[in-house]
């Protein structure tokens, strides 16, 4: 995988810029709000189809603009690829492959692959499951159609369940209702369930060996997987058995407490050092390294699953990582197109072999170095 220009036009700060990246390291240096992370965030627009920043497509449309383009050209597996964005305010968003219109938003996963990298995912460490469930989604949205199909379908009928179990009627008519809804939130739920555990088996391997390379074998670093629905073996069937019987179990508590308990939106995942939770226990510089062990593995997580390396947008990093990890992460890194914002490129810890491109970023305007 490797982007080889990005065009932006009336995005965020941005009137007009054409940049062209090196295929190895490329460094956007300059002062806050210049827009250095406005880059990494249009790269993470035609990744995921929505910014990691915010939920609102207006705001990144320039503000006194009433469109924005960002067109990205890159190459993946000898093919070449043109993705064009188009922004309109309060419109429907254009989107376009290789000059073809796509349907749905959500058709563009899969197409770039990237993994994106900041201080603000210390989130997933610190803070509470939702963070992890978001981390996990993400990566299994861009390499698993079906899984992004599921969780969507997923997400509605647990709307639609919600509304219900608040309705004022008669609870006999509610409950000939949930059957329906029921029956479709185990059909999704289960095959999420199914492949999150598989996904947290895979990424828990890489991220135990990864971890174990930067703290100098001292730490043994799992994840656990901890589902709200209690289940045997990892077969489907038996995971529909277990949550049809955990709704049932909860259904008049879910009639009185008006939500749904149980389900793929109330499942955590755990992370352990050293049999410890790194969230209540670990010091800084163990979460720091956990989220290093996770970011890098979700990295070798996509290769596999694709056949591409992904693209590493690491926005202001370096910043929160001393020498050690910074090291380890370069080396780590060598073979991969990387997008590194920070504010003085010439404290970061590159190494000596390493070849890179530098570009200042001053009031929406990106100048080679």
């Amino acid at each position: 995988m490797n982007i080889e220009s990005i065009f932006l036009l009336n995005f965020r700060n941005y009137s007009e810029q054409y940049i062209e990246l090196d295929p190895g390291i490329n460094i956007f240096y300059g002062e806050n709000a210049q827009g250095k992370t406005n880059v990494i965030e249009a790269v993470y627009l035609l990744t995921m189809g929505k910014s990691h920043r915010t939920n609102k497509y207006n705001e990144m449309v320039k503000w006194d603009k009433n469109d924005s383009r960002i067109c990205i050209k890159f190459n993946k597996d000898d093919f070449d690829y043109n993705i064009d964005f188009v922004l309109k305010r309060n419109q429907k968003k254009q989107i376009k492959v290789n000059g073809v219109r796509l349907d749905k938003l959500s058709d563009i996963l899969g197409k770039l692959n990237t993994v994106i990298f900041s201080p603000d995912h210390m989130k997933i460490i610190k803070e509470g499951p939702s963070e992890r469930r978001r981390f996990i989604d993400s990566i299994l949205s861009q390499t698993k159609p079906k899984y992004y199909y599921n969780f969507t379908q997923y997400l509605k009928v647990l709307a639609q369940r919600n509304v219900l179990l608040c309705n004022e009627k008669n609870d006999g008519i509610i409950e000939k209702t949930l059957d329906i809804w029921d029956h479709q939130l185990i059909e999704y739920g289960s095959r999420i369930i199914k492949d999150r555990q598989i996904f947290v088996e895979s990424i828990d391997n890489k991220a135990w060996k990864i971890n174990k390379e930067l703290s100098g074998g001292r730490e043994d670093f799992h994840l656990k997987y901890m589902p709200s629905i209690a289940y045997g073996k990892h077969e489907i069937t038996d995971i529909k058995n277990a949550f049809e019987k955990r709704l049932t179990e909860a259904r008049a508590s879910d009639m009185r407490r008006k939500l749904t308990q149980y389900g793929p939106h109330r499942d955590e995942l755990n992370l352990f050092i050293n049999d410890k939770e790194v969230r209540n226990y670990g010091s800084q510089g163990q979460q720091r390294s956990v989220l290093l062990s996770l970011k890098l593995s979700e990295m070798e997580y996509i290769k596999d699953e694709t056949g591409s390396t992904p693209v590493l947008l690491l926005d202001d990093v370096f910043s929160e990582l001393d020498k050690l990890r910074q090291g380890f992460l370069i080396s780590f890194i060598k073979n991969v197109q990387v997008i590194i914002t920070c504010t003085d490129y010439e404290n970061l810890y590159l190494g000596d072999k390493s070849t890179y491109k530098i570009f200042n970023v001053r009031s929406g305007k990106v100048y080679n170095k």
